[in-house]
């Protein structure tokens, strides 16, 4: 697809990451991700094995995110890294790669994170922390031109997943388990084209803002009717009244 391969830039590696974030200053307590490369053609040519570590905070988990990831500051303060040894370790994974990888994150937030990561551990790079956030991809938002609920809402990844008939494996909210099914997510996109086209069907049927003669036209063709030329000027016949 050309608008895939316009968002990759031509990357032929990418690293689909997610992290867990305190509840208040959002620095990271957990990291999962996994190194995956692409052929010429764009598709798949190896995944990597994953890299997982839990993060040192400056500041409290929180309870909601305790209840959300099971992670508490006890088992921070028993298994967690500093922030500084997470940087050192993922520039290792990814090695002579690391200079052209894009992150592939679902949403925005894992950007911040590095960010905030970064302005809380000041022993930290800051220039790598920023050197990362630059180079996101967020695969929702891409897909969201694409796929979307039925309220017109960007979806889940678990319901983004179902869209493509693929089930979640695993436990969400496991950094390591949503960084697997974002790549799950991101492999289904490129292997089931008919439904990226199915549910592009469905989100333009969807839409509010065209004019009304357009809009009638595609809700006409999205439930399988015949649109004409005389349909065609009927419809903007009515329009101007």
């Amino acid at each position: 697809m050309k608008d895939l391969d316009k968002a990759l830039r031509g990357k032929r590696c990418l690293l689909f990451i997610d992290l867990e974030g305190t509840q208040t200053t959002h620095e990271m307590i957990e990291v999962g991700a996994y190194k995956v490369l692409l052929k010429p053609d764009g598709m798949i040519k190896k995944i990597f094995k994953p890299y997982h570590a839990y993060v040192l905070a400056k500041h409290r988990v929180g309870p909601i995110v305790t209840k959300l990831t099971g992670i508490t500051d006890f088992k921070l303060k028993k298994e967690g890294v500093p922030f500084r040894t997470v940087q050192a370790q993922l520039k290792k994974y990814l090695g002579k790669d690391y200079n052209d990888c894009l992150l592939v994150s679902y949403g925005s937030q894992d950007a911040q994170i590095i960010l905030r990561s970064a302005e809380n551990n000041m022993d930290a790079s800051t220039e790598e922390a920023r050197f990362l956030a630059r180079h996101f991809f967020d695969l929702a938002e891409f897909i969201g031109r694409f796929v979307r609920g039925e309220d017109g809402n960007i979806l889940s990844l678990t319901n983004a997943l179902k869209a493509f008939d693929v089930s979640f494996e695993g436990t969400a909210h496991n950094a390591q388990d949503d960084a697997y099914n974002l790549f799950l997510l991101f492999k289904a996109f490129l292997e089931r084209p008919e439904k990226v086209h199915e549910n592009y069907k469905r989100v333009l049927s969807r839409q509010s803002h065209y004019p009304a003669p357009v809009l009638r036209v595609i809700r006409a063709l999205g439930e399988g009717k015949t649109v004409t030329p005389e349909d065609w000027d009927t419809f903007t016949l009515e329009a101007l009244k």
